[in-house]
């Protein structure tokens, strides 16, 4: 299967071209704390703008430095617990992508999901160290892992701020949301952005749009386009959200439990200090086998996973 996945493939959080983002962040989420992008049409993006204040890095023209703008939703959330929730899906069904990371004091969560071939991701992270579960063809494998990263090595939000509207004009607009105000920053048509799609990918049709803070926090951001590569066309859409701001606290998971009893030890180094084996809510270092990057690869790499 071809992944021309254009975020998702900025994060193979799982090895090998099988990776998807993680899942939806659940029936416990609250709705009102997301903001919906409204649908956007092919049309070019009209010229005008608001008056007054904009977001970091938008400019009265409504030109986009995206790097600024990254900065300052990246500086939005320091020492804040989030949800973050990503999906994207093609016009093939079997086809999609879902990532939810849940970021609370001292410990964070990861639940990853994808269609065709089907495989299932949890890693869940504290002071202990990573533990991971992945399902996928029936069976089931766990693992600790040594360096399990931190939040931001997960969450992809900046690369897709860079990604989606680096160098851009957009229309620029407020909604008002439960007394919060939003700058709504809609780009259509012109090139296409890069790294969404194989080499030879033709991309046509695309739209962005994003829900933005005064201060710069990207709370929701949503984009489309129709991809052709060798005579095979489909319809991409991307969209991530925001939701339980200063209120998200993962909890341990009852398959935790399953990881230090199953995980094969780790290969002996004669010149290492011996180290035993952590529990999940004790202090220590995991006496695992597996590093973040042999399923979970946070690294934000701009490539498309083929497969």
């Amino acid at each position: 299967m071809r992944w021309g996945l254009a975020v998702v493939a900025v994060v193979v959080l799982l090895a090998g071209c099988s990776a998807v983002p993680f899942g939806g962040e659940g029936a416990g989420s609250a709705q009102a704390d997301t903001v919906t992008p409204v649908p956007v049409t092919d049309s070019q993006t009209p010229t005008q703008t608001i008056s007054g204040e904009r977001p970091p890095g938008v400019s009265a023209n409504g030109t986009v430095d995206a790097d600024a703008l990254a900065r300052a939703h990246t500086a939005s959330l320091e020492n804040r617990t989030y949800t973050w929730s990503m999906r994207e899906r093609t016009s093939d069904p079997q086809e999609w992508f879902s990532r939810s990371v849940v970021v609370g004091p001292e410990r964070f969560s990861v639940s990853q999901s994808q269609g065709e071939p089907g495989r299932n991701v949890s890693l869940y992270v504290n002071a202990t160290g990573g533990f991971l579960r992945v399902v996928e063809a029936g069976a089931t494998r766990y693992d600790l892992l040594r360096l399990p990263g931190r939040p931001v090595d997960y969450v992809f939000a900046t690369v897709s701020i860079r990604q989606f509207f680096d160098g851009r004009t957009v229309a620029v607009s407020t909604v008002d949301r439960r007394g919060r105000t939003y700058y709504r920053l809609h780009a259509a048509g012109g090139p296409p952005p890069r790294a969404v799609g194989p080499a030879d990918a033709t991309i046509r049709d695309f739209t962005a749009t994003a829900y933005v803070t005064r201060e710069g926090f990207v709370r929701s951001l949503a984009a489309e386009y129709d991809r052709a590569v060798d005579g095979d066309r489909s319809h991409v859409s991307i969209r991530y959200d925001y939701s339980r701001l200063g209120e998200s606290a993962p909890s341990t998971p009852e398959w935790v439990d399953n990881v230090t009893r199953r995980s094969t030890p780790a290969p002996v180094d004669p010149d290492a200090t011996p180290e035993r084996t952590a529990t999940p809510d004790e202090p220590g270092t995991p006496n695992g086998t597996a590093t973040a990057t042999d399923e979970l690869d946070g690294s934000t790499r701009t490539a498309t996973a083929d497969g």
